[in-house]
């Protein structure tokens, strides 16, 4: 940063998966993210969650920012242009998933599991027991490896404290993790680190502020929380949005290119609109509205986005 220039109070992201192109619900999502990063005079960072290599499709990296630019999004850090948090590709980042993870074993606060899925769905088949929390089956048993010489994935050990859930949309919650979700993978067997431990460590390494999502991840927050208790981190603030649906009301999804942004572009239709009817969809400006991502910012304060938001969920 150069001397003489304002402290950055806020900083955002988004953080596409390079899976398959965006579709509405993914555009509206990086457009209230940008939104609120600009806004808030903060930094707003791409970052490529490409973790999961063998679901990435060549290309749609690329594609992501082509789109993105192309309905007048531009972001201060990222894969194109580097900046003083990278790398912004997760693919690049292992080096510091695995110091976290070696922080959480020396902690005691992982632990081995060889645990299939149908055992586990057999545990949870159980009178009492709570659908889709792991039962624990391996939490107190030692080892890295079960009987067979397998290697096995490792959980977080959750606390039995309660942990109160404030977001910038929805209303506050108090969940008991231990006993709503249960301890969860931060490693799979084969190696390769959990959405759960990524993502925190992502945010909190980038000094990320505000992480803009849809309601639909609302529920990987109380993970999130308790890995950021755990390692001593300040936690950002989460604003849950409303997913968005078809005419159908089915979700959005890249698997079936619905409301694909590709689509859109080829017919010729203008970034204004689209900008226009994503903010709309959410209630920030009158239905029919032709605007660019810069004049939307022009607008609105946070204050009105944050109630305006609110409303809409």
């Amino acid at each position: 940063m150069c001397a003489g220039a304002p402290t950055v109070i806020s900083k955002g992201r988004y953080a596409p998966s390079p899976t398959g192109p965006l579709h509405r619900g993914n555009l509206r999502t990086a457009l209230i993210a940008w939104l609120q990063s600009r806004l808030t005079d903060g930094a707003f960072i791409l970052r490529i969650e490409d973790l999961d290599q063998p679901r990435v499709r060549a290309g749609s990296d690329l594609q992501i920012m082509d789109d993105l630019r192309w309905l007048g999004l531009e972001w201060d850090e990222g894969p194109d242009q580097g900046g003083s948090s990278g790398p912004y590709y997760q693919s690049q980042r292992g080096s510091s998933y695995q110091q976290v993870m070696d922080r959480l074993q020396e902690q005691g606060l992982t632990y081995g599991c060889g645990c299939s899925r149908k055992e586990i769905s057999k545990a949870l088949s159980a009178p009492h027991a709570n659908p889709g929390v792991y039962p624990g089956t391996c939490r107190n048993r030692a080892g890295t490896s079960n009987r067979e010489g397998r290697v096995l994935a490792h959980r977080f050990r959750l606390s039995s404290q309660p942990i109160r859930v404030v977001d910038e949309i929805l209303p506050p919650r108090r969940y008991h993790p231990s006993q709503e979700v249960g301890d969860f993978i931060v490693q799979r067997a084969d190696g390769l680190f959990a959405y759960q431990l990524a993502v925190v460590v992502d945010d909190a390494q980038m000094g990320v502020t505000d992480v803009v999502r849809g309601a639909d991840l609302a529920e990987s927050t109380v993970r999130q929380l308790s890995l950021y208790q755990a390692l001593g981190l300040s936690p950002p603030r989460f604003w849950h949005l409303p997913v968005m649906v078809d005419g159908e009301g089915r979700r959005l999804s890249k698997r079936d290119g619905s409301g694909s942004i590709t689509s859109d572009r080829k017919e010729g239709i203008s970034p204004e609109k689209v900008v226009g009817q994503l903010a709309a969809s959410l209630g920030l400006v009158p239905a029919g509205s032709l605007l660019s991502a810069v004049e939307l910012a022009e607008e609105l304060t946070i204050r009105q986005l944050r109630s305006r938001l609110r409303q809409a969920g």
